[in-house]
């Protein structure tokens, strides 16, 4: 019975159901090891559970940890910033997620072993799903399944569940797979996925509308419109609630009503001092708030025209400081976003996990670029090259704008070593 439920899930003869299960058990067992290591260190800088270790949700930082709190003791989702309410401040995903492992459980290390056997399983199986008729070789699968897991401060931030990039680190690369497979349900997965990212990180909107278009240009079977199906209608429902809740309809910049504040970091004339070293948390509001301001959206159209008022003012500051971030996405390799200590020192050491990520990404990108110049007569050939590229540079543009930091690049570099593993094995497979 086993074996054939096994079949049903992955049709590849010469994988064993033995050896599907005992990697799945070795897989999870490093999972849950590997989540409880990181929840005591988690503990010692956020004191995030009790001596009952029961989850302290306010200690959760980016303002989830309000968010679930509130949705846990009186049933609503919204969040106080400025005296200001907020319901449309941060998309649902985890906090949502949160919440509900935290129903049946408030100890910290069950939230954080649970969140993380789940979105881990969803990966391993999807991978043994999306490679079934790529490569049926068990390295192969073996190699992508520590994708995730390889590069230790990648594998921190997919550990995580304070900030959403932990999820965007394995759904993102799952979304790029599939397009590059040949699985035979792959658009709807695809639009599933797509529709499951829109609600966890508003800069994720480039992705899931580009993505889809471009499946519809790419591909040939009629199913190929799931993607951009799926996208409208996570925009809608997200639209239609903030309308419900707001009177005001969020889709894109103003998919959250406090991008704008986010963007005033950047906005400002100190932020090329701090960044990326210092945590843009530090840089001086250059703008103080008018008491007369008393919902989002005016929360966000005061510091929309604050914006507005310093690009116009200061353009070319605002050019030099998209360099600096170029050069910090491509080639930055020190410890970024940090706070002082208690001496006031910085910690800026080499992150070594740094040196392997951007590795992989520039060499994933010159690859990429090579196969499209030697074959720009035959696009059709280089149609995974055409999907790379695009994730890369629909993931960067958000940040490339706004900020990045090593957490947001996680998910291109996962992507950017599965792309390579890709080409390795198709070549040495052929």
């Amino acid at each position: 019975m086993v074996n054939k439920l096994i079949r049903f899930f992955y049709q590849v003869d010469n994988i064993t159901t033995k050896k599907i299960l005992i990697t799945y058990f070795v897989y999870t067992l490093i999972i849950i090891i590997c989540s409880i290591i990181y929840g005591y260190f988690l503990n010692i800088k956020f004191k995030i559970y009790d001596e009952n270790y029961n989850i302290i949700f306010d200690n959760i930082s980016f303002q989830n940890g309000e968010l679930i709190n509130n949705l846990y003791s009186k049933g609503e989702y919204y969040v106080h910033i400025d005296k200001i309410k907020f319901v449309l401040a941060k998309t649902p995903a985890i906090p949502l997620l949160i919440f509900f492992i935290s129903l049946i459980s408030k100890n910290f290390f069950f939230i954080i072993i649970f969140k993380n056997i789940l979105i881990f399983t969803v990966y391993f199986y999807f991978i043994l799903k999306l490679i079934a008729k790529i490569n049926k070789s068990f390295f192969f699968i073996l190699t992508l399944l520590m994708v995730p897991i390889f590069i230790p401060y990648n594998f921190s931030v997919s550990l995580n569940f304070f900030y959403e990039d932990s999820l965007v680190a394995i759904f993102l690369p799952l979304i790029f797979l599939a397009t590059i497979s040949n699985y035979k349900y792959k658009y709807e997965f695809v639009g599933v996925i797509i529709f499951i990212l829109y609600f966890i990180k508003t800069s994720m909107l480039p992705i899931a509308i580009i993505i889809p278009i471009l499946i519809i240009f790419l591909e040939k079977k009629i199913t190929r419109f799931i993607p951009i199906i799926c996208a409208v209608a996570a925009i809608l429902t997200w639209g239609l609630y903030g309308l419900n809740k707001t009177g005001r309809f969020p889709v894109f910049n103003a998919s959250s009503s406090i991008n704008t504040y986010v963007l005033s970091s950047v906005m400002n004339i100190n932020f090329h001092k701090y960044y990326p070293n210092k945590s843009t948390d530090l840089i001086p509001a250059t703008n103080k708030l008018p008491q007369k301001i008393i919902d989002e959206w005016e929360f966000y159209d005061f510091y929309k025209q604050e914006n507005d008022t310093y690009l116009y003012k200061n353009f070319d500051r605002y050019v030099k400081d998209i360099i600096i971030k170029v050069k910090f996405i491509f080639f930055g390799l020190n410890r970024d976003g940090a706070f002082p200590d208690n001496n006031g020192n910085f910690d800026n050491n080499i992150r070594f996990s740094s040196i392997i990520s951007k590795a992989f990404l520039n060499l994933s990108i010159l690859i990429s670029l090579f196969f499209i110049v030697k074959n720009l007569k035959k696009l059709h050939i280089v149609k995974t090259e055409i999907y790379f590229l695009s994730f890369i540079i629909l993931s960067l543009l958000p940040h490339i704008l706004v900020w990045a930091t090593s957490k947001h690049l996680v998910a291109i570099s996962n992507i950017s070593l599965i792309y390579l593993l890709f080409k390795f094995f198709k070549k040495n497979n052929a």
